[in-house]
């Protein structure tokens, strides 16, 4: 492909998260990467090693304006737990603007073809999601972190690195999902909850609350 063939993305976020999705993005043929956002303003460019690094284009307010200049322009997040709320605000910037997102998925991540992942969504090596999934839009699917089959997960979901989901599974919007997490099967998880690592939750989980613990339990609410 030449470069005007290839689609323009801009990765959001230029921290250790942006190295994985750029690792990713290399991958593909079709993908030019133009750089990444970050609120560090005056830093010119970021080094993720072996003589990789990215321009640092501003932060995110520039994106209307990259649009314009770059026509077909894609994003990537690439914002870790931690500012899942700033993940979710992003959305409804993006919506606004019609900027549309790409979907990266590492070569060693096993799909099936009865899956749907939707745009946005990041998948890491090694993860697995079975047939009959339905993966929103801007989630993330984390190192070694699987779903089996008939479960759902809302808009902006995070899995954390070896997390395991089970079937007929309901996670709604903006679930933050820490390392190591089982979920058993059929529960539902209630939008903007936090589940803590190595937490086994076996019982529906309330929104905007963080449950903990082996079963887990409600340790206190979130304000939304």
């Amino acid at each position: 492909r030449t470069m005007s063939d290839k689609i323009p993305v801009v990765i959001l976020g230029a921290g250790g998260y942006a190295a994985i999705v750029h690792e990713i993005l290399s991958s593909r043929a079709d993908v030019e990467i133009l750089g990444c956002t970050d609120k560090a303003l005056g830093i010119s460019e970021r080094v993720f090693g072996d003589g990789v690094s990215v321009k640092i284009l501003g932060d995110d307010t520039i994106l209307p304006d990259l649009a314009e200049q770059h026509p077909g322009l894609h994003v990537v997040f690439a914002l870790g737990p931690e500012l899942i709320d700033v993940r979710a605000k992003l959305i409804h910037v993006l919506e606004r603007e019609g900027i549309p997102a790409l979907t990266a998925i590492h070569p060693s991540a096993v799909i099936s073809p009865m899956a749907k992942i939707s745009t946005g969504t990041v998948v890491r090596g090694g993860a697995v999601v079975g047939a009959r999934n339905t993966i929103g839009v801007f989630c993330v699917i984390n190192l070694a972190a699987s779903i089996d089959h008939d479960t759902t997960l809302g808009t902006n979901v995070f899995l954390g690195q070896g997390a395991h989901i089970s079937s007929y599974v309901h996670l709604h919007d903006n679930v933050m999902i820490e390392m190591g997490v089982s979920v058993n099967n059929h529960v539902a998880v209630g939008a903007g909850a936090h589940i803590t690592g190595g937490s086994f939750v076996n019982t529906d989980v309330p929104e905007h609350t963080v449950v903990s613990g082996v079963p887990a339990r409600v340790v206190r609410s979130i304000e939304s």
